[in-house]
């Protein structure tokens, strides 16, 4: 019997430390994908169309957009405020494959490259892609759009 409960106690302490890795390393990913969120600065289409070699920072490094793109969604908006890259939120509470994408005028470009019609007023500020339709996006608009990752609430 007492090797039974040595055996349990370490059993227990194993799965316990285990546990607590998981949590470590959970914790790591959370602030890793947390930082990739909030390491970015946007600017407005009309900013971007006046530069000869557009860019916009992701992560401290310059990332390059490529005027066709911009020429495209300058075709497709009015609002030359457009904030660029368009935010593909990926949640992990969302079914796999699953992106969202918020604000009005984003998803009024979107709709458009997508052919997909879309009633603004029974939408709301936000609309749901997933992975066939993600994948024509992101072949039309690799450099202005970007992911952003949620985990719970931040």
């Amino acid at each position: 019997m007492l090797l039974w409960v040595k055996y349990l106690i370490n059993k227990v302490s194993i799965i316990s430390n285990i546990l607590n890795h998981c949590e470590t390393m959970d914790n790591s990913i959370y602030k890793f994908l947390h930082n990739l969120n909030t390491n970015f600065k946007r600017k407005t289409l009309e900013e971007l169309l006046l530069e000869d070699k557009p860019y916009v920072i992701i992560n401290g490094k310059r990332h390059r957009i490529k005027k066709k793109e911009l020429n495209l969604i300058n075709e497709l908006t009015y609002n030359k405020d457009l904030k660029i890259p368009i935010l593909l939120e990926i949640d992990a509470s969302l079914e796999s494959g699953t992106v969202k994408i918020n604000g009005h005028d984003e998803i009024n470009v979107i709709s458009k490259i997508l052919n997909r019609e879309i009633n603004l007023f029974n939408e709301g500020p936000s609309v749901y892609i997933y992975k066939p339709e993600l994948r024509i996006l992101r072949r039309k608009l690799p450099t202005t759009t970007a992911y952003i990752f949620k985990i719970g609430s931040y």
